[in-house]
């Protein structure tokens, strides 16, 4: 009798791989899970290979900051021209955000939108990382004059957003203003704009919820851009009760704000963790005694947060400020 010629290793292969005609079916289960198993693992090897490249992307955009030059020369539009470099890479840039010895120091962009940049980095590509991107709304060149503050025209608050990472990127370290010694570590905040340089005394850090269901049909709207003047005080009343700390930084109806916005779901769902600071003010010195600041211990958060706890809300009948409330 004739010897049977045996497959050549190609299709031996792929009777070992695949289910193939005369297997059992305890085989074609075998074939079929090992077959899931490799597909799941080029799907995770594809996926983390591709959110590396976008954490390093979005980290060598702190490199970016080399291409500022020393210049104090303006454009016809009142540019700064130190930052020429950056807006012919991106158009959109209006400026660097910075926090001393922290991962925040960063480009900032605006466009139209508050959606363009959540998934987009400061190259144009798809990022899960998205780029700190300041309020559509606000203009910064009311902000600032030449190199002085315009304060008539200003915005009374200027926002600026960015993502919480779980690598602790973006703007993910603002979480930490939650801690007293971190804040009196880094109690300024820097945002060198195309029309000028500037400095933010920071004077609250706090939760609050992003959607109305998780507090009494309620949201603060902490990124207005302008409110009656007789709301502004009652504001900041509102900060000092929501902050995690009370800064010894006077703030009064004159001053404008920076408003720095990222998410946090540590205490409630779609939680967001907000960082106010003032402007540091004409011929006012930037130093900030960091020492004379202390903890809050009565906290108001949002009627979520005490829903989680099983606890009773003392903040449940609280005023709800409004900036044009009448």
């Amino acid at each position: 009798m004739a010897e049977q010629k045996k497959p050549n290793i190609f299709v031996r292969i792929l009777k070992f791989l695949f289910p193939w005609k005369g297997d059992s079916a305890g085989e074609i289960v075998r074939k079929i899970v090992f077959l899931i198993s490799i597909a799941a693992l080029i799907v995770c090897a594809i996926y983390f290979a591709n959110r590396f490249a976008q954490r390093k992307q979005y980290s060598d955009t702190k490199q970016l900051s080399e291409l500022v030059s020393d210049s104090d020369a303006v454009d016809k539009d009142g540019k700064l021209e130190k930052f020429k470099d950056l807006r012919k890479i991106n158009q959109d840039f209006i400026g660097w955000l910075r926090i001393q010895d922290t991962g925040i120091d960063v480009p900032v962009v605006q466009t139209g939108d508050n959606e363009t940049y959540l998934r987009k980095d400061f190259y144009g590509n798809y990022s899960v990382y998205g780029n700190p991107f300041l309020d559509y709304r606000n203009k910064l060149k009311n902000l600032i004059a030449g190199k002085k503050i315009n304060l008539v025209d200003a915005d009374k608050n200027t926002t600026v957003y960015g993502h919480n990472m779980l690598d602790n990127m973006v703007f993910a370290e603002l979480l930490e203003y939650r801690d007293l010694a971190f804040y009196k570590t880094h109690p300024l905040i820097e945002f060198n704009t195309i029309y000028g340089d500037t400095k933010w005394k920071i004077i609250a850090a706090f939760l609050v919820n992003s959607t109305p269901d998780l507090d009494n049909g309620y949201t603060l709207e902490y990124n207005f851009v302008d409110c009656y003047p007789e709301n502004f005080p009652t504001y900041l009343e509102e900060l000092k009760k929501r902050s995690y700390i009370h800064p010894a930084v006077d703030v009064n109806e004159n001053d404008v704000l920076l408003t720095l916005s990222t998410c946090d779901k540590s205490e409630i769902e779609e939680g967001r963790f907000v960082v106010v600071a003032r402007l540091v003010r004409d011929g006012e010195s930037e130093k900030v005694n960091a020492d004379g600041a202390t903890a809050n211990s009565d906290i108001k958060f949002p009627q979520g947060y005490y829903d989680k706890k099983g606890e009773a809300n003392p903040f449940k009948d609280d005023t709800q400020w409004e900036p044009y409330a009448d």
